[in-house]
């Protein structure tokens, strides 16, 4: 595989940047499954460069664009869906918090939609929505379980009828090598007055430098950081204003928390044991990420 290298920062172009972290794996062996969006190899990153004017932290060198949206489009992810009700618990509050908001209307892209727990729960609330998926196993688990229909692939190949009132980016632009030609292509569909929402890894929090190279967001799929410096000049350049930010919670079962940390554990025969931790829920409020509500002007 061949690697791109970059003198500047991909978001404000700016030269003036610097090493921040060291990579941990092999470029050359990765494969699909470390992009999973379950994968628990916390530790596994990329080598890392920082930008002095911006905040922002970027993989360098970085895997082609091309080259990433075809892990993705091979992905399986069988965890995935099996942690439902507490990813529901998350998007529920996404929704509480959006639906206090003054938009233009009730229609809705979710970007990388995964199996569509969040998209099911929009249009239960009375959305009109859609949603992209780029891996093909995640598009199918969405009809199966929710009988959603989701564009399979990227933004690129998407050609909506119409603009959206909100498009929601859930943990979507850390996998993303150019954020700022993504938002060139996003924001067309988005209504004025349309609001974009953004769940992303903080990586000035408390939790990134007290964890170091063992922080959860540090993964193979995570190829670019931000902070709200960063963040802010993305929106403020491609013409929207922050309107609220929250530190965004997880809620996870037990079970799925234990395997994070000692993924052997999957590999235990079912038992009464494992039935207990899995029906018990813990909300995690880590303030290492960031969910930002943004207007487009």
């Amino acid at each position: 595989m061949i690697l791109k290298k970059r003198t500047a920062c991909p978001l404000c172009h700016s030269e003036n940047v610097k090493p921040f972290k060291k990579g941990t794996f092999d470029p050359e062996k990765i494969n699909s499954s470390d992009f999973k969006i379950t994968d628990s190899n916390y530790g596994s990153m990329w080598t890392f460069f920082s930008c002095k004017k911006c905040g922002f932290v970027f993989a360098n060198p970085y895997v082609p664009e091309e080259k990433i949206i075809e892990f993705y489009s091979q992905l399986e992810d069988y965890e995935y869906s099996s942690e439902a009700e507490g990813r529901a618990k998350n998007f529920k509050t996404i929704l509480k918090r959006l639906n206090k908001i003054e938009k233009p209307g009730n229609t809705l892209l979710d970007v990388g939609a995964a199996s569509g727990i969040f998209l099911d729960l929009c249009q239960k609330e009375g959305y009109e929505s859609s949603g992209i998926e780029p891996s093909r196993f995640l598009v199918d688990e969405a009809e199966r379980l929710y009988g959603l229909k989701l564009f399979q692939g990227t933004i690129d190949d998407f050609k909506p009828q119409k603009k959206f009132a909100v498009i929601t980016l859930l943990d979507i632009i850390e996998h993303l090598t150019d954020p700022g030609k993504f938002m060139t292509k996003i924001l067309p569909m988005l209504e004025d007055k349309g609001v974009l929402i953004f769940v992303t890894p903080d990586i000035n929090s408390f939790a990134a430098r007290f964890a170091g190279k063992r922080w959860w967001h540090y993964r193979t799929a995570h190829v670019n950081f931000f902070n709200l410096k960063s963040i802010t000049y993305l929106l403020e350049k491609h013409n929207c204003k922050i309107i609220k930010r929250k530190r965004y919670a997880w809620n996870f079962s037990l079970y799925y928390l234990l395997t994070r940390i000692f993924p052997s554990f999957k590999k235990k025969k079912p038992g009464t044991l494992q039935k207990i931790i899995k029906s018990i829920n813990l909300k995690l409020q880590l303030f290492d990420s960031w969910e930002i509500y943004a207007e487009k002007k």
